[in-house]
């Protein structure tokens, strides 16, 4: 129950979580008949709870109609923060539970593309050595994606390919390790018989990049930008694999993290290109949000991830 007082001659009283669930289920199926089947109690029994809560918040919730119910304005709103309400007490129950030694519990982490293929699934590796029973989801996107997917707390933990300076104030940031963006080709590309290329000479061949949003595209783009060339993307794709595979099947110019290449230049299908004065790090950071409580399980996750750092630390060795 939570207090609730009104000014203009409302009458104080508790808002009833019972009835605000009902009203959640209600407004998902937009039926009262069948909330009352999903929840397996009597239909009437819903529409009194739906009525006694609006009549408590002194609003309509829904539109009742012989077509069925439609969701009011007012409605909206309180599906609104129904939702949060429940989803904090879904995160309370589990917080509790992951106290007990960390036995069990859920972990779920953003990465962008690089980090979530080429670094945290090692990391998570280890980290589930020591807590087997912790269950870990780990979501990759491009680095737009989860910080927006972080800042709507959809997740606590992400880490991305950039600094993401325009959310600095909303976000706590802590670069983990360097990463090296590099210009590949296919041993039977043209570009891979030139001495020191120019980065000119490498837009004019074709450049394979990620989508917008991409951190490794943009921190690219300003790689050229710094060299005095616009750059332009001949063949946009949207993962890390498929840049790859498009460059060893001779398309064009990869763009691309080394630590994605490492097996591929071994073996023969890709050759890192010297391209002159071509130069390209960027940062990959830890991300949560400043103002966001940590359950035991992602404090320990932090924990491990941070001390795993010496590891990871500095430039992959050059092919």
């Amino acid at each position: 129950m939570v207090n609730r007082s009104y000014n203009g001659g409302r009458s104080s009283g508790q808002l009833n979580f019972h009835q605000l669930y009902i009203f959640q289920t209600v407004a998902s199926h937009l039926s009262f008949s069948r909330a009352a089947e999903a929840m397996e109690i009597t239909q009437p029994a819903v529409s009194i709870q739906v009525q006694e809560l609006e009549k408590f918040l002194g609003v309509t919730l829904f539109h009742r109609r012989s077509r069925g119910l439609r969701i009011t304005e007012a409605g909206e709103a309180v599906l609104a923060y129904s939702l949060q309400i429940f989803a904090l007490s879904s995160q309370l129950m589990e917080t509790i539970q992951e106290m007990e030694d960390l036995q069990s519990g859920r972990l779920v982490l953003g990465a962008s593309s690089t980090p979530g293929e080429y670094v945290l699934p090692m990391i998570v590796g280890r980290f589930r050595q020591i807590y087997p029973g912790i269950r870990v989801e780990l979501a990759i996107g491009n680095t737009r994606t989860i910080v927006q997917r972080i800042l709507d707390r959809e997740m606590a933990l992400g880490m991305v390919g950039d600094h993401v300076e325009e959310h600095s104030s909303e976000l706590e940031i802590v670069d983990f390790q360097d990463d090296e963006i590099v210009l590949v080709a296919a041993p039977s590309h043209l570009a891979a018989g030139s001495v020191r290329p120019s980065a000119e000479q490498m837009m004019e061949l074709g450049l394979i990049a990620r989508e917008e949003g991409s951190a490794t595209r943009s921190a690219a783009e300003r790689q050229f930008r710094e060299l005095g060339f616009t750059p332009r993307v001949a063949f946009e794709l949207g993962s890390n694999q498929a840049v790859k595979q498009a460059a060893m099947a001779g398309g064009g110019i990869g763009i691309i993290s080394r630590l994605g290449i490492t097996a591929e230049v071994a073996a023969g299908m890709l050759v890192v290109l010297d391209v002159v004065g071509w130069d390209c790090r960027r940062p990959l950071t830890l991300i949560q949000t400043k103002d966001r409580y940590l359950s035991p399980s992602q404090r320990a996750f932090r924990e491990f991830l941070m001390a795993e750092r010496p590891s990871f630390s500095g430039s992959p060795p050059t092919q």
